[in-house]
């Protein structure tokens, strides 16, 4: 199974249309649909029942979901593993709300270079309404990661 389905099908269960999920992935809906189709057929079994308002999961499509979370988490996890910067230890990951950058998250970044060298830090920003899709690629696998309520 290839990434990119994975993370399809789960976008499309977090906006509830297919639609809407090519937007947030910056594709097309016909790339969208086709990657769906690809999965479904791979698996053998209906993932989404598609409608006029949007698209829901089958019992299926329920069950598949944890995998696919779990898929995309340790795709991740091996993907910031194997591209630690050399001369770095590790990578830590930090979203905020763009109104917390300055000063607050920009006085840190300071601070880590000067205390902290050996450590890559991959940093993003986003207004909350999109905050967490913004930062959560990086933060997802992070066991102290926390996604707003």
């Amino acid at each position: 199974m290839d990434i990119d389905r994975a993370r399809t099908f789960l976008e499309i269960v977090h906006t509830g249309s297919f639609l809407k999920a090519s937007e947030r992935l910056h594709i097309t809906q016909t790339t969208v649909s086709a990657r769906i189709r690809t999965l479904e057929e791979a698996l053998g079994r209906r993932l989404f029942v598609r409608t006029r308002n949007g698209a829901a999961l089958t019992a299926a499509g329920r069950e598949f979901e944890r995998f696919a979370q779990s898929f995309v988490q340790v795709w991740e996890r091996a993907r910031q593993q194997l591209t630690v910067p050399p001369g770095r230890t590790g990578v830590v990951a930090i979203g905020g709300e763009t109104s917390l950058w300055n000063p607050m998250l920009l006085d840190w970044l300071v601070w880590m270079k000067g205390n902290c060298p050996q450590v890559a830090i991959h940093a993003g920003s986003a207004f909350p309404s999109s905050c967490w899709s913004v930062c959560a690629p990086a933060c997802s696998t992070s066991p102290c990661s926390m996604r707003p309520g």
